[in-house]
């Protein structure tokens, strides 16, 4: 008799759970979603399931629905607004790559009332309508100043605590474009505010890298090929949209400030129609750091 008093209980229990999720649902999907444009070719960069999961987690964290607008390449402005405008109808706020911000800024004239951000770029002047936001490249660099010299410093856990950083263990920055003088110094305090007593090397990806000695870390800014055939051992630490599981096990962390990985503070700032600066999204890939006192480190200096 006293299971079946309980039986009651249960079944209530049961159909309360099963009430609350669907009203949850349903407030969920009748929220104004967040519309991302993007196209085919980043999604292969970025990676396909890695997007997938980025989306719904984004989903979960602004709790509204996320719906993305596919465009093609080479599609021209007119083209990128109607494929937004087709893709939701009314979106909480729209945006956009910086490869589309004329699509962007044509997509606000004809949608005044939802707000739109382009996610990218440098030094523009925001148009009426649209917010521009570009990387933080200050933040940027100090914080990968500190990880490579945590990278380069022997770590706690080792028996080689007390040995100095020589400068045969340098490092490296791989530039994608010169880096100006107080972008260099900014990188540099980020490696002194952890011991690092060297100097760091500046390449560009036509450098020489045999005339660069020997490395132990690598910040990576563009295209680094022609380096690994030189230097084999190195940690890298990336700059890029792709895709971390398919890169080298010598990259130990990855700085991404894709559309994708600042979507949700980007919304807030679309929402309040604001222009500025966001830092990348900085991530210890799993496994490639094995000392556990280092990846202690690297996490409190990624912050």
């Amino acid at each position: 008799m006293a299971k079946l008093r309980k039986t009651p209980k249960k079944i209530f229990a049961a159909a309360a759970a099963a009430l609350a999720f669907f009203i949850a649902g349903a407030a969920f999907y009748n929220r104004q979603p967040v519309l991302i444009v993007s196209d085919r070719q980043f999604n292969l960069i970025y990676g396909e399931r890695r997007a997938l999961i980025t989306r719904l987690v984004t989903q979960a964290r602004l709790f509204r629905p996320v719906k993305q607008a596919l465009i093609g390449e080479n599609a021209g402005a007119d083209l990128v607004s109607l494929a937004a405008q087709s893709a939701a109808k009314a979106p909480y706020c729209a945006l956009f790559p910086y490869r589309y911000h004329e699509g962007a800024v044509y997509y606000a004239r004809e949608m005044p009332h939802i707000p739109v951000a382009v996610l990218g770029g440098a030094g523009q002047k925001a148009p009426d309508g649209v917010a521009f936001i570009t990387t933080d490249e200050e933040t940027d660099l100090y914080r990968a100043g500190r990880c490579a010299a945590i990278l380069v410093q022997p770590a706690a856990d080792s028996p080689a605590v007390d040995a100095l950083v020589e400068t045969k263990n340098r490092i490296m920055v791989l530039q994608r474009k010169t880096l100006a003088a107080d972008q260099r110094q900014i990188f540099l305090q980020g490696a002194q505010d952890e011991g690092f007593t060297g100097m760091p090397a500046y390449l560009t990806p036509n450098s020489a890298y045999r005339s660069a000695g020997e490395t132990t870390v690598v910040v990576m800014f563009g295209n680094g090929t022609g380096f690994f055939e030189e230097n084999k051992d190195a940690s890298v630490i990336l700059f890029s949209w792709m895709d971390p599981g398919a890169t080298s096990s010598w990259v130990k962390m990855v700085f991404d400030d894709s559309l994708w990985a600042l979507a949700i503070p980007a919304v807030e700032m679309a929402r309040k129609g604001e222009s500025g600066v966001l830092p990348s999204q900085p991530r210890l890939l799993d496994g490639r750091v094995e000392s556990r006192d280092i990846r202690r480190r690297l996490k409190k200096a990624a912050r």
